[in-house]
């Protein structure tokens, strides 16, 4: 595992076998996270964003389960641990401590029977060995450090009394509570509104250069992936199909979905072009079922560039430009 990295997720393959089906969600995903830098993982519903995420977190709900491959995670101390292999209880030191996560939706994380300020609070004590009074000390910190307004009152309040900004403002407290190396973030921008949103990626950005932490960020709004990331990871049905530098691939796409992908996204596309007056388009059909067969390119029955040789040739990942892509018209693409 390289030096400069915090996670290396290498050929990932998660599962969901039922008693007719596999459902391959993750198939053979590889991703690799430098230290102190955010990558963003982006896609369509149902390309297996989450499942990766939840994946290395260990918080898969059966029948789901990693069939294959690596997730190397190097601690502040050069440790490496494969998560894919640590036992539960490695998992349960590591949650939180090492590794922290934040959710779309808050109201479905935090608990509505007890304070926010508890709620952090044990995250601390869980790790830490420190009374009930210190550990409320170090809530209202963190919760003045998500600039959370009136900290010091807000720590007794229930979620259902702040706002979803509040609320997602509570959940990246709670992850940063034990300063975590590396911070997944799963959609925390989605439920939002354009201001919240905007308020919570610079939260972040100033958080992690406050932290030196590494952030794996889940979305599929490309438009957040401009504000917030250094490399970018397209999936498309379980697969990676094109990653590299956001800058290089915002320039210049070398597969067909993301090209498609930011040409339906208002502001990436505007960004890409410098055209304001460019039409948004679509890209037809859905993603395929990952119970479906799999023969050729999943991507070729929506593709405009499609070939017969795209439908029978298992597309390799290979180096394109300064990234790499899933495809084998790459160069055509890269000279448009």
């Amino acid at each position: 595992m390289d030096q400069s990295l915090a996670l290396s997720v290498r050929d990932l393959k998660t599962h969901f076998v039922f008693r007719n089906s596999t459902a391959r969600s993750v198939d053979g995903v590889s991703i690799d996270v430098p230290d102190n830098r955010t990558v963003a993982v982006v896609g369509e519903s149902g390309s297996g964003k989450s499942v990766t995420s939840l994946s290395i977190m260990r918080l898969l709900a059966a029948p789901g389960r990693i069939v294959g491959g690596e997730i190397l995670y190097r601690d502040r101390a050069g440790t490496v641990t494969d998560l894919a292999k640590a036992s539960d209880a490695q998992m349960r030191r590591m949650r939180g401590s090492e590794i922290a996560m934040i959710f779309q939706e808050p109201m479905s994380s935090l608990n509505p029977l007890f304070t926010v300020g508890d709620q952090i609070a044990e995250m601390i004590t869980l790790h830490e060995r420190i009374d009930r009074a210190a550990a409320m000390h170090r809530v209202v910190e963190l919760l003045e450090t998500v600039e959370m307004p009136a900290a010091a009152k807000r720590v007794h309040d229930y979620p259902h009394q702040m706002s979803g900004g509040m609320r997602q403002r509570v959940m990246i407290a709670m992850a940063l509570a034990c300063r975590p190396r590396l911070l997944i973030a799963d959609e925390p921008t989605t439920a939002l509104d354009v201001t919240i949103q905007a308020q919570i990626i610079d939260l972040l950005k100033r958080l992690q250069s406050r932290y030196q932490m590494s952030i794996l960020f889940i979305t599929h709004n490309l438009g957040v992936v401009a504000e917030i990331a250094d490399e970018l990871v397209v999936m498309y049905a379980g697969q990676v199909v094109e990653k590299g530098p956001v800058a290089s691939i915002f320039a210049q796409q070398r597969h067909p979905y993301t090209k498609g992908l930011l040409a339906a996204t208002p502001n990436a596309a505007l960004a890409a072009t410098g055209d304001e007056r460019r039409r948004l388009l679509a890209i037809p059909g859905s993603v395929p079922p990952v119970t479906a067969p799999r023969t050729g390119c999943v991507f070729a029955p929506r593709c405009g560039y499609v070939t017969p040789a795209c439908r029978t040739t298992h597309p390799a990942l290979v180096a394109s430009g300064d990234g790499w892509t899933r495809c084998i018209r790459h160069e055509v693409l890269s000279h448009e």
